[in-house]
């Protein structure tokens, strides 16, 4: 088949006419294109952080540091200067009330007190002796016949006799106490300078000693600002974070305000807040530091948004939300608030999506 002039310069034509229609189209699509990913970048460009609506509970607190300490402790140590001879306990030892735990050499401290005994008798012969020595004369002690130098005399035999008497009683107590006795059930946290053969003198008898702490006593104290002082009860709910266990809370009450506050360094004043544990934790050591939450007021079930997604604008509460892929300013009307956290009351649904963006909306 032969194409003539004629029919070539329409194929020609027609070529040119699709060219055109072609180009025109993939003009339109690459500014359709353009304008949707210069639309996207846009919008994404502003939105830096989401979040959504949800339904919890949502508790106002106040926050204060402090240490778990013990109600129930006691540190013993001996008053009287001897060796100590038998020490039966140790640390991490349990001990139940009124148990021996360690005793001095019972040696010295009866040869001491025999030797007080002696000065007593020697003392009351001398008194004795010098009241028949001035009744020989015929007089009896309780006259005004005395002269000051006799009464002097006769006052000086009854103070050494006196003193005498004293220094028995001083022997015997130190004998009883020669023994040390745990006056709780608890257990041996810490013994210093205690340990059989040492001899203790006078310097270090008040630093050696034997520390019994009741585990079951445990419980966690706080400083509270004086200027949350009066929002504080007895039997507020606390919820009790300690360094030592990240990942749990712990649930306790108010037991014990105290009257007197403590004056710190910057000037302000603390108020000392004792808490009971509902449920006494495993493995609570003495010492541990963290953090407790005093429940101010509590809301279940409520609508809940993190406290920076809400915003101010033209003096109303808005947030912002995501619709047609575009950040729009929602007004509500908010309830409780926390320091983290804000009730949604009315203006926002559970699951809404909410968003934050870099223009300060």
């Amino acid at each position: 088949m032969k194409l003539n002039f004629m029919n070539i310069k329409k194929l020609k034509d027609l070529t040119k006419k699709s060219n055109r229609k072609y180009l025109l189209a993939l003009i339109v699509l690459g500014v359709f294109l353009t304008g949707y990913i210069t639309n996207q970048a846009q919008v994404n460009e502003e939105i830096i952080r989401s979040d959504s609506v949800k339904r919890e509970s949502l508790i106002n607190s106040i926050s204060a540091s402090g240490e778990v300490e013990a109600q129930n402790s006691v540190v013993l140590n001996f008053s009287t200067p001897s060796k100590i001879t038998w020490v039966g306990v140790k640390k991490g030892d349990e001990v139940k009330k009124w148990q021996t735990l360690a005793s001095l050499d019972q040696r010295q401290l009866e040869k001491n007190l025999k030797k007080r005994l002696l000065a007593y008798m020697t003392n009351r012969w001398n008194f004795e002796q010098t009241q028949e020595d001035y009744e020989i004369e015929g007089r009896q002690l309780n006259e005004v016949t005395l002269t000051d130098a006799e009464k002097r005399i006769l006052e000086k035999t009854q103070f050494s006799l006196d003193s005498s008497v004293l220094d028995v009683e001083v022997a015997e107590l130190s004998k009883k106490e020669a023994y040390l006795y745990s006056p709780i059930a608890g257990t041996i946290t810490a013994i210093e300078g205690i340990k059989t053969g040492a001899n203790l003198t006078a310097l270090t008898a008040g630093s050696s000693y034997i520390k019994i702490v009741d585990l079951n006593s445990l419980h966690f104290v706080a400083s509270i600002d004086e200027t949350d002082y009066n929002k504080i009860f007895i039997g507020q709910k606390v919820e009790i974070f300690l360094d030592a266990f990240p990942d749990e809370t712990f649930i306790g009450h108010v037991s014990f305000i105290s009257k007197e506050g403590k004056k710190m360094l910057s000037g302000g004043v603390t108020i000392p807040i004792e808490i009971t544990f509902d449920e006494m934790p495993t493995d609570l050591a003495l010492g541990l530091s963290g953090d407790a939450e005093f429940v101010v007021s509590e809301k279940e079930n409520s609508l809940i948004i993190p406290k920076e997604f809400l915003k101010s604008l033209n003096g109303k509460d808005v947030v912002y939300v995501l619709e047609d892929n575009k950040p729009i300013a929602k007004e509500v009307e908010i309830g409780l608030n926390t320091i983290s956290k804000v009730e949604i009351i009315n203006g926002l649904n559970e699951g809404q999506e909410i968003v934050l963006t870099n223009n300060g909306k």
